[in-house]
């Protein structure tokens, strides 16, 4: 097999590239990966001349990029979801499989996940904010904190103005998460939920019980989890069938003592059920890293509420994951260029056609 040449634009750990060294005739780097700017569909096109291999992030793979790189016989999307960033239809056609690299950021989610679900319901951000930015808790007397009791440090204030009433509030030890999704993600999150003592329960209809039993989780109707759930987790994935899946009667069957998380999509949820839900106190709180639209406007309307942890789209940012999907990525090209088809692959039928045609 000749050598091939390969163009890398993403974000890479360079020393996964000897993996398939020995195949490679080149490796040019350039792109967003390089200089954090994002190539156009004219400035990839002609950095694509000649190019067998594509591994990229953020750039847009567009009909017209497939169509004008004639060489093009692999592209690998260093994302979980490589429809953000491939038209998929027009690498099919041309039998371009494209690689992505799931799970590169399951570690990140889950570990932000649980962070904002300490942050709501402990009240973090609110503290710090009050605490860093305003003078509502410094520049104010407490009545139990008298001039000989100044200099006691084992509590802020006891009074009931005081952050320790008026920011209190419950631990994760022996609540139940209720996982709505159990894929790469949702495994992550309930093995540190476990570390917390949760009880983990999840909605998948693709899980079966004994995969749910190996990572310790019981299995629910969507209807039952939100029911029994003190936090109700999103680590789902955008299907036609799971467009808004958090709907108004969903969210009715919560606990007001609960509350929701979503790391995953804005698309899962009905947005203006879970407003109302939040303005009128029937849910504890909810902690939210995506929108309907993203940024959020100045006038959002979830800025209004008290009762709500706000983030933007963050959870799936994470210094480590680079290495992450190179390291996926790799190995995927490495099994590709060995002729075997990788797992990570978004269009298989486009891999049985260049294994028919190279029979042929």
């Amino acid at each position: 097999m000749r050598k091939m040449h390969m163009l890398v634009t993403a974000r890479f750990a360079r020393g996964e590239i000897e993996r398939v060294r020995a195949q490679l005739a080149s490796v040019d780097f350039a792109g967003y990966g390089v200089s954090g700017e994002i190539l156009s569909e004219e400035e990839l096109i002609p950095k694509l001349e000649g190019v067998d291999i594509l591994i990229h992030e953020f750039e847009s793979v567009t009909r017209r990029v497939i169509e004008a790189s004639k060489a093009l016989l692999l592209v690998g999307c260093c994302r979980t979801g490589p429809e953000a960033s491939v038209d998929i239809a027009a690498a099919t056609e041309r039998g371009i499989p494209v690689l992505y690299t799931p799970g590169r950021n399951a570690i990140s989610v889950a570990e932000y996940t649980l962070g904002l679900m300490l942050g709501v319901a402990r009240h973090i951000a609110e503290a710090h904010h009050l605490l860093r930015h305003t003078s509502a808790l410094t520049q104010v007397r407490y009545v139990d904190k008298s001039p000989e009791r100044l200099g006691v440090t084992s509590e802020w204030s006891l009074d009931p103005s005081a952050p320790f009433n008026i920011l209190q509030g419950p631990e994760l030890f022996g609540k139940t998460i209720g996982l709505i999704g159990f894929g790469a993600i949702g495994r992550e999150i309930a093995k540190r939920a476990r570390a917390f003592s949760m009880e983990v329960t999840t909605y998948d209809p693709y899980v079966t019980e004994e995969v749910a039993s190996a990572w310790q989780a019981k299995r629910f109707s969507l209807e039952e989890l939100a029911a029994r759930a003190d936090f109700l987790v999103l680590a789902a994935k955008v299907t036609p069938q799971t467009v808004g899946l958090v709907s108004r009667s969903v969210l009715s069957l919560m606990k007001p003592t609960a509350y929701f998380i979503n790391t995953a999509r804005a698309a899962l949820v009905d947005y203006d059920a879970l407003f109302e839900a939040l303005l009128e106190k029937r849910l504890a709180g909810a902690a939210l890293d995506v929108y309907p639209k993203e940024p959020i406007s100045d006038d959002d309307r979830f800025r209004t509420l008290d009762n709500v942890l706000l983030s933007p789209h963050l959870a799936g940012a994470s210094f480590d994951i680079p290495a992450h999907h190179s390291r996926i990525m790799m190995e995927a090209v490495s099994i590709a260029l060995a002729g075997s088809r990788p797992s990570g692959i978004a269009n298989p039928e486009a891999w049985e056609r260049r294994r028919l045609a190279a029979e042929a």
